[in-house]
């Protein structure tokens, strides 16, 4: 995971960590396509100046009739040591 200062404030680790979660109306996701939107996600990070510094998990969730899909990406902006 990332190795951080205790003494580092907390609205600076926040930034490190983009959350992102989509709602679809088909409960219906494949292995495949879990795959491809993770690869698109990192593409994603890379067009808005981020890079990922960590694992990508992407997990889907059924709700009734809903898919929610929860992405956890560890990110850095460009340049940033």
């Amino acid at each position: 995971m990332f190795n951080r200062d205790k003494d580092e404030p907390t609205a600076m680790t926040a930034d490190d960590r983009l959350s992102l979660v989509l709602s679809y109306q088909r409960s219906d996701i494949n292995e495949q396509k879990l795959k491809e939107f993770r690869a698109r996600l990192i593409e994603l990070c890379d067009d808005f100046g981020y890079d990922v510094v960590g694992q990508v998990v992407v997990v889907p969730q059924s709700k009734e009739r809903t898919t929610i899909i929860n992405a956890s990406i560890p990110v850095k902006l460009k340049g940033q040591v």
